[in-house]
């Protein structure tokens, strides 16, 4: 179907459309698992809404390559996909050490309390930056995705070549200007895709990295800045969107914009209601 015959329908239609992509989107990926017992779908799809995922599963749709050299100063992203039920959180480590605060650990730790366990279903992707690599850098790093109780785990091996042999100290970072050095900001983690039953309380992630430490900002589908506050939706401090009691009407893409003096960057989520059958 080409681009504008789906631009010239009216809304209600492309909600329609919008349905049945979904709707086959999760039966693709039902179908891909291989195994019933990691996502059920019911036999018989209910007219009002897309099936429902009754089993805990994550699966890690992208990872970086098992094995990366780079040379010293160079500038290196490591992007980790994954897609479950309930939406997957994932974490980054450096052999054994955790680089990454899970955003619902942030959460808690803001005093953000959730009313209910999501029942939904989400992408998300996560990228590890670092800014100006050094021999320090090299190593083994793990994405870690987790939905519910089950795991998920892909390795990556960094090599860095270091040609000229070059001793960092302290000193050494001051003197090539790498220690609090500025960059321009990126978004690190975010949910292309995400869905859950309307009702529930939804929060949409969102986090971001630069020096200086860059601002994060919503708008909705309509083009509308998203305030802070007790608003139903409402752009929390830890950079997540919160959703209270998500209902059809909130279906559209979302944008979260991270922005510091240097630039911004933006991902988008397109979030989708389900019915609860």
């Amino acid at each position: 179907m080409r681009l504008i015959s789906l631009l010239g329908v009216d809304f209600l239609v492309r909600k329609m459309i919008l349905s049945v992509l979904i709707l086959s989107a999760c039966l693709h990926i039902a179908k891909s698992r291989g195994l019933s017992s990691e996502v059920d779908i019911d036999n018989e799809i209910d007219v009002g809404g897309p099936p429902r995922f009754r089993q805990e599963w994550v699966k890690l749709s992208q990872t970086p390559k098992r094995l990366i050299t780079k040379n010293l100063g160079q500038h290196l992203e490591l992007e980790c996909e994954a897609m479950g039920s309930p939406p997957p959180t994932i974490q980054w480590f450096k052999e054994d050490k955790l680089l990454t605060v899970p955003i619902n650990i942030d959460r808690y730790e803001n005093n953000i309390v959730t009313e209910t366990i999501s029942q939904g279903l989400a992408k998300v992707k996560s990228r590890l930056i670092l800014n100006y690599l050094l021999p320090v850098h090299e190593g083994t790093f793990r994405c870690l995705a987790q939905g519910g109780s089950e795991k998920a785990v892909a390795e990556s091996r960094l090599f860095v070549i270091n040609k000229e042999g070059i001793q960092f100290n302290f000193t050494t970072l001051i003197q090539r200007n790498i220690l609090g050095a500025h960059h321009k900001p990126r978004v690190t983690l975010w949910s292309p895709t995400y869905m859950d039953v309307i009702g529930r309380e939804v929060f949409l992630p969102c986090k971001g990295e630069g020096n200086p430490r860059p601002d994060t900002r919503w708008v909705g589908p309509q083009g509308e800045m998203i305030g802070s506050g007790n608003d139903r939706i409402s752009a929390l401090s830890n950079g997540e969107l919160r959703i209270r009691s998500v209902s059809w009407s909130d279906m559209g893409v979302y944008s979260c914009i991270v922005s510091n003096s240097l630039g911004q960057d933006s991902a988008e989520t397109f979030l989708y209601p389900m019915q609860e059958s």
